[in-house]
């Protein structure tokens, strides 16, 4: 009899130990019991045939310090931060991927001979029947465009929400048909990942759409004659010579005919919106500075750069600090910098939410750099 109980609460010692939380790393070690290593819960992405394309997972091998698992490497908090905007970008590089691949079948289902194209010759229409029934009154639509489709944050309309195509009316300006769309359900952080991730990529379709109409419109609309941008001058050696400005050019060239430049001094320029941050190098007197300022230009004569030569776009990172001049593809690099970094500053600002909530909570502390 006294053997069968010891057995009975030996089962029961056994059976407590083994629903034991790690008492090392309670917060995630998934292990129970007495356990070595520690292990966290595994977070995969797998491929279409069902293998780990990467993994990553919180681990102690000593009982003394953790680490994550990235893949077959060691990593740091630090270093996880940095891979895990990488691989944002990456996401973000794949659903461009994606787009394009929409883009090319598009393409080439729009060169099909099967398929109708407008019988007014209109470039962007789909040539869609029910349109041209009407003699009287012709629509010209675009390939509709939409985001999220069949992601959970667009509710019912599962072809996808903020939808858009090109959009004309007999022979009138083209213009954007937009439609909103979208229930709009609270979120989870994953979702809301989702959701940045289809804007970034929705905007770039919709900056595009702007630029096609852009120039529709001007071959549309009502024709005006061009402003003279043709000017004349003489340098200080007494050569005349005639300039023409390009068409985007907004540069008063009065002084430059005025102070007779050289050739390679005359440059033509289109100044962007301007924006303005308060900011200091001396910690002491805070001053509304250029930020990100950017303007288009050429100085066809240029003797510093070939760059110079060719239309190209210079930014004012800061108060008389610019890049390089940048050509599209350079631009387009920097603008993704920049949006990365506009991420990270929208991480932070919870960050500092939450810190000031918690340096609030201690006594005699205030949030407030005024009072403190």
């Amino acid at each position: 009899m006294s053997i069968s109980i010891s057995t009975t609460t030996d089962s029961v010692d056994r059976a407590h130990e083994e629903r034991e939380l790690c008492t090392v790393h309670p917060a995630w070690c998934t292990e129970i019991g007495v356990h070595d290593p520690h292990l966290g819960t595994k977070h995969t992405v797998t491929g279409n045939d069902g293998r780990e394309l990467v993994d990553a997972r919180l681990l102690d091998l000593s009982d003394s310090e953790a680490f994550i698992g990235l893949g077959e490497t060691d990593t740091d908090a630090t270093e996880a931060r940095a891979k895990a905007k990488e691989l944002r970008k990456f996401a973000d590089d794949l659903e461009t991927l994606a787009n394009t691949m929409d883009a090319t079948a598009s393409g080439e289902q729009s060169s099909s001979p099967y398929k109708a194209s407008c019988p007014d010759g209109v470039s962007f229409c789909t040539g869609d029947p029910t349109d041209h029934k009407d003699p009287n009154e012709l629509f010209h639509h675009g390939p509709l465009i939409a985001m999220g489709a069949h992601r959970s944050y667009a509710g019912r309309y599962r072809d996808g929400i903020m939808a858009f195509h090109l959009s004309q009316i007999n022979d009138e300006t083209p213009g954007l048909g937009f439609e909103a769309g979208g229930d709009w359900p609270t979120l989870t952080l994953e979702e809301v990942d989702e959701l940045i991730s289809d804007m970034s990529a929705h905007l770039v379709k919709l900056r595009a759409a702007r630029t096609q109409i852009s120039g529709l419109s001007r071959r549309t609309g009502p024709t005006t004659p061009a402003p003279d941008r043709t000017w004349t001058y003489h340098s200080t050696g007494g050569t005349r010579y005639t300039i023409t400005c390009p068409s985007w050019c907004t540069t008063d060239h009065t002084s430059a005919v005025e102070n007779k430049p050289a050739p390679s001094d005359v440059n033509h320029q289109l100044y962007g919106a301007e924006a303005y941050a308060e900011y200091t190098d001396t910690y002491e007197e805070y001053e509304s500075w250029p930020l990100l300022c950017a303007h288009l230009a050429v100085s066809p004569d240029s003797t510093v750069s070939p760059t110079y030569r060719v239309p190209h776009v210079a930014v004012e990172v800061a108060a008389d600090t610019y890049t390089r001049p940048m050509d599209p593809e350079q631009l387009a690099e920097f603008i993704d910098t920049v949006s990365s970094q506009l991420e990270e500053l929208r991480a932070m600002h919870p960050r500092l939410i939450a810190a000031r909530a918690e340096w609030a909570a201690r006594s005699g502390t205030t949030p407030h750099a005024e009072a403190a």
